[in-house]
């Protein structure tokens, strides 16, 4: 039976500097914290609704999730503390929609990876 493990400790030293270098440069913590953000349910859920649809009401987000609007408010308010979401007035309403298209291709890819399954 075949041993799925390297024999020695490393080969592509080069290789392994450079990813080194690039992981220091990234700010792991900030991008982590906001990759568990969008892991919620409630707030994937928002995130792909508003990927479907330019922009939604906090009440019709609420019927989305089938929960209280104050519950659907706190998760947009997460959402826009990551900057992930942005938000409009108009009267009373205030209409949510996703703040980059980087965020709708990262959400379509999330769905088309699990569509492969």
């Amino acid at each position: 039976m075949a041993k799925n493990t390297c024999d020695v400790d490393l080969i592509h030293q080069e290789d392994v500097a450079f990813c080194k270098e690039e992981i220091e440069k990234v700010a792991l913590e900030s991008v982590l914290k906001k990759f568990k953000l969008i892991a919620d349910e409630k707030r994937f859920k928002i995130l792909y609704s508003l990927s479907l649809e330019k922009e939604l009401c906090v009440c019709d987000i609420a019927n989305i999730l089938d929960s209280s609007i104050a519950t659907a408010s706190h998760h947009l308010q997460q959402l826009k503390k990551i900057g992930a979401v942005d938000h409009r007035q108009k009267g009373k309403m205030l209409y949510y929609s996703i703040k980059n298209q980087e965020l709708v291709q990262l959400i379509q890819l999330g769905i088309s990876l699990q569509e492969g399954e």
